[in-house]
């Protein structure tokens, strides 16, 4: 998108300062066989994949069970395997939204190593907490927006729009595609790159305090610090139109980065919104070390499709016609206002 490139111009030199300054880091050994960079502290450089087979939620199956035996675990993949060797056949509004096949996928294949049967370890029953009833209003009114013709692209979803990624966070959940990030380190600071919408964050490790609570970012405020060997990244300061998994602009986000081994970073993440949730919730899982490089991300929903959205949308209107495929499949489980008596 064209607008943006003085923005990510100037974003991409201080990424590119990281590289430099990561490039030229002799990665020393610690006694416990985790790489170290040149200045002291772990080293969680690389291109890190966070794919996983691993559902968000536990599934109701397993109840109050947290692993699974190996042999529970390679049956679950096996069955996943099949199911997408021979997907069903999509009819209707659903074969529009989504629209792809297996070539423009990159699921991931295996479960977590732990075997966990939910990425969501607190609560322990692994699943969402429920949502406050300010988090349903918010949706509700987000539904009746998306489901009529947009007079203006504001009236689509971020993420249509290309202004955010499905995936990319933070916090950065395993998707359909894209689930790749970078991590670039240089003294003082932490950049993350992900695939996704090519989203980066530059996070400093200086103590400095989070920007005014009026400055609100699409991916939040961060700032790091570390806590021995793990990497800790609180953001704040999220805008209105930011989500995840029904969080809101006031969500404190707390992710931990650890190196476990060579090939692994183990990532954590706290969800901490009381207007959204009625508890915090938290995620454990691991992105896998890859020799994939991160390309470019183009988001042409909001290059070519806006203009046509929107041309579709007048003509529709001139044609006196009234439907509800403006809402994609996809968040027709939100509520409607009539629902929660609005």
């Amino acid at each position: 998108m064209h607008h943006a490139t003085s923005h990510r111009s100037r974003q991409g030199a201080i990424v590119a300062a990281c590289v430099v300054a990561a490039a030229i880091a002799t990665g020393a050994s610690a006694q416990d066989g985790a790489p170290r960079t040149s200045w002291g502290v772990p080293d969680l450089q690389g291109t890190w994949d966070f794919r996983t087979l691993t559902p968000m939620q536990r599934p109701e199956e397993y109840k109050d069970r947290a692993f699974l035996t190996p042999e529970e675990a390679a049956a679950f993949e096996q069955k996943v395997a099949e199911g997408r060797a021979n997907p069903p056949e999509r009819t209707g509004q659903s074969d529009v939204d989504v629209g792809y096949n297996t070539g423009f996928l990159d699921l991931g294949t295996e479960l977590s190593a732990s075997l966990r049967t939910s990425q969501i370890v607190d609560p322990p029953n692994g699943r969402l907490p429920a949502l406050t009833d300010a988090a349903r209003l918010r949706y509700a009114e987000w539904r009746e927006v998306w489901s009529r013709p947009p007079q203006t692209a504001a009236d689509r979803p971020p993420s249509t729009r290309c202004l955010i990624g499905f995936n990319a966070g933070p916090p950065m959940t395993s998707g359909a595609y894209n689930n790749i990030m970078r991590l670039f380190q240089a003294p003082g600071y932490v950049a993350i790159l992900n695939e996704m919408v090519n989203e980066h964050r530059i996070i400093p490790l200086d103590g400095r305090d989070h920007v005014p609570n009026n400055v609100r970012l699409w991916k939040g405020d961060s700032r790091g610090r570390w806590d021995g060997d793990t990497l800790v990244v609180e953001t704040v300061n999220f805008t209105p139109h930011t989500t995840h998994s029904g969080s809101g602009m006031n969500m404190h986000l707390t992710e931990r980065f650890t190196r476990v081994d060579d090939d692994t970073l183990r990532y954590e993440y706290t969800v901490d919104d009381p207007e959204m949730f009625e508890a915090p919730w938290s995620v454990d899982t691991e992105m896998r070390l890859t020799d994939d490089d991160v390309y470019e991300y183009a988001c042409h929903e909001g290059n070519y499709a806006m203009r046509l959205m929107l041309s579709g949308a007048r003509r529709q209107e001139q044609q006196g016609v009234d439907d509800d495929t403006w809402l994609p499949s996809w968040y027709k489980w939100m509520p409607k206002k009539e629902d929660l008596g609005q």
